[in-house]
């Protein structure tokens, strides 16, 4: 029952408060009132006994429509404590250097295993660490052959014995002793929760792509299937059941079902070796979503393991789709091979190419560091964390500085250039805009109607009210019951500890925990 309510109710909802809450709108609470509601339905359901294995956050933005970020209200953003991960040397462009902390996208996985609650992270170190979440202790650490960028999942293996029942997926980078022509680069591995030992490895190939990395966060898709996307631009659909795995000699390997080229031939000349896929795929209904390196996404039919649908928006996609309740698309792209500028776009999947684009939000072209423009994070939704006539928004960080929070279903009657100039589309109501600083990091909507957001320049927290509005007010927003509200933004905290933030934070009942560049990873409250 905990899970059945866990999958149609907001978090926020069945979350433990201590102390008061704050009025979370203006001027009547209706998550108040939806609280109320919900505990009552639950009183009247016998008490459960919670299951030996909860997969709190088990992948890179929390689920398989990559828009749950945790559980709780942070109260503050003051430092709690403070773990150290680390430096690591990576080669790139031939030269080594050294990398500390963890950065994009650096967001921990959480699971309670038997009762107690742990933290996956990996990091620059080149290591994979399982913590005691409440006392940052080491349980295990397993070592890669280079730094670890993306974040983990985590799944549950119902055909595996006991200690290797819960299984961590992890990419690295592809080995600070390897090239783009060795024979064998296993960049994406399995390792047991419990034990910290290593199940498998994947070899990463050599495609057209000059990456042979693994940043994406594989997901489980269930009938024994796990889909993962190397930086080599192939999709894999593997068996997620240990015992197929079979023996190459030296390392145990997985089964793989079936490759997908994600990218076309007009994109080898078009990008070069730029056809990096670095997102995490995103699942709705029988559907596998991905954003690829060479500007295109792709709809993969999961029974059929075809690509049945596919837009090109163009840019270079490194931020993953996050999917609506609605089955609405929101894919971020960076400014790169176009002559426009990179943004968001919100698409339709049940329409083609460009029928689909429902709106496009472009950001300004102010370049930081090596990109030029656009959006490399992914964008946020509220859908988890807001009562059901609250209005549905979105928030993103951009690399020209600005927190940008705005409507998921409103537009402006405006319209604006698309990244190749060569079509107009609507743009989207945007309620927000503040700058904190460039940022690649993906923001986070929370209980209690807040958000937080990191970059370059630090760690912030907002509070999000809700006043009731008329619907011929400016940027007036309609619920679904017909109320018309409008949205106050308000800075309530900032943490700036000197080091810079790439990294996606998780929460947990209202504790915030974020990697830095710096070295460390913090927990915030």
């Amino acid at each position: 029952m905990l899970f059945a309510f866990g999958s149609i109710v907001p978090p926020r909802l069945l979350r433990r408060f201590r102390g008061d809450a704050p009025k979370l709108v203006t001027p009547m609470s209706l998550s108040d009132t939806v609280t109320q509601q919900v505990n009552g339905l639950i009183s009247g359901v016998p008490a459960a006994v919670p299951p030996e294995i909860e997969l709190l956050v088990p992948t890179y933005l929390g689920n398989a429509q990559r828009r749950f970020y945790g559980r709780g209200t942070p109260q503050g953003l003051n430092l709690l404590d403070r773990f150290y991960l680390g430096s690591g040397t990576s080669v790139v462009g031939g030269s080594a250097s050294t990398w500390s902390g963890a950065g994009w996208t650096g967001q921990p996985t959480l699971v309670r295993d038997r009762g107690i609650p742990y933290l996956i992270i990996g990091a620059y170190d080149h290591s994979l660490r399982k913590l005691d979440l409440e006392t940052n202790q080491v349980v295990w650490r397993y070592e890669f052959d280079d730094i670890l960028k993306g974040s983990s999942s985590v799944y549950i293996d119902a055909t595996a014995e006991d200690d290797n029942r819960i299984v961590v997926l992890q990419g690295s980078r592809r080995g600070v002793n390897k090239s783009l022509s060795s024979s064998y680069v296993p960049s994406f591995r399995a390792v047991s929760f419990r034990t910290g030992q290593e199940l498998w490895r994947l070899d990463i190939r050599a495609t057209d792509s000059y990456s042979r990395d693994n940043d994406s966060s594989a997901i489980y898709l269930g009938n024994g299937t796990i889909f993962n996307v190397g930086e080599n631009a192939i999709g894999y659909f593997i068996n997620s059941s240990i015992k197929s795995r079979k023996n190459n000699g030296d390392f145990a390997e997985p089964e793989v079902y079936k490759e997908l080229q994600l990218y076309e031939f007009e994109d080898v000349g078009y990008y070069g070796g730029n056809l990096v896929a670095e997102s995490s795929p995103a699942v709705f209904d029988d559907r596998v979503y991905i954003a690829s390196g060479g500007g295109r996404i792709y709809g993969i039919d999961i029974k059929s393991r075809e690509i049945l649908w596919r837009f090109r928006s163009g840019g270079d996609l490194n931020g993953s789709i996050s999917i609506s309740k609605e089955g609405k698309l929101f894919s971020t792209l960076d400014r790169e091979k176009i002559p426009g500028q990179g943004g968001v776009f919100k698409l339709d999947p049940r329409q083609g190419d460009p029928d689909c684009v429902e709106w496009f939000l472009p950001t300004l072209n102010l370049g930081f560091s090596e990109w030029e423009g656009g959006i490399t994070g992914s964008v946020a939704l509220n859908d988890e964390y807001r009562a059901p006539d609250i209005p549905p928004l979105f928030a993103t960080n951009a690399i020209d500085g600005n927190l940008y929070i705005g409507s998921q279903t409103q537009v402006t009657g405006e319209k604006v250039k698309g990244p190749f100039l060569e079509r107009d589309y609507d743009r989207p109501v945007i309620l927000f805009k503040k700058q904190i600083g460039a940022s690649i990091s993906t923001p986070i909507f929370t209980d209690g109607n807040r958000l937080v957001s990191a970059g370059y320049n630090g760690v912030h927290l907002f509070q999000i009210d809700y006043e009731i509005a008329r619907a011929s007010d400016a940027l007036a927003l309609r619920g679904a019951s017909g109320n018309y509200y409008r949205v106050i933004v308000k800075e309530i905290a900032q943490f700036q500890p000197g080091g810079s933030f790439e990294s996606t934070p998780v929460i947990w009942d209202g504790i915030l925990r974020i990697c830095s560049r710096d070295g460390w990873m913090y927990t915030l409250g």
